[in-house]
């Protein structure tokens, strides 16, 4: 028996493109979490993306939905009394959140505090709002 819609799996799957390898270091062993919340007049998304720098983050907007990708730089450097070693990791992870309702993308907003990715989309539909009748000829 199928619980979730095949939906819900296809999204699944391809987030699961942009992940990276279990090899890489704790935070990026599964991809970051989202957020998404309905605030009346506009949209918020919210990623946890602790312990990075804004020039780490990018964020690209598109009408149907919003590319957040994350690229990490990682050196590990130990000195012992007979031999030395140092580690570089370097990757790359992205998420693709489609957006549910219709948004204006000139006037989103990105803010980054304490870990938090932040945008704010306002709505271009008011709740309940119709498409247009037209009168047929």
């Amino acid at each position: 028996m199928r619980y979730l819609p095949d939906w819900f799996r296809k999204d699944r799957d391809l987030n699961s493109l942009f992940t990276l390898p279990a090899s890489f270091p704790s935070f990026f062993d599964r991809s970051f979490a989202v957020d998404v919340k309905d605030k009346g007049d506009h949209l918020e998304v919210e990623a946890e993306l602790p312990g990075l720098k804004r020039d780490q983050i990018e964020v690209e907007v598109t009408e149907s939905g919003v590319a957040i990708a994350v690229k990490v730089e990682e050196e590990t450097e130990e000195k012992h009394e007979k031999y030395y070693r140092r580690e570089r990791s370097y990757g790359k992870t992205e998420r693709f959140i489609a957006f549910p309702v219709e948004v204006d993308i000139d006037e989103g907003k990105a803010t980054y505090r304490d870990g938090i990715l932040r945008l704010t989309f306002p709505k271009t539909h008011k709740e309940g709002e119709r498409g247009k009748k037209l009168d047929i000829e």
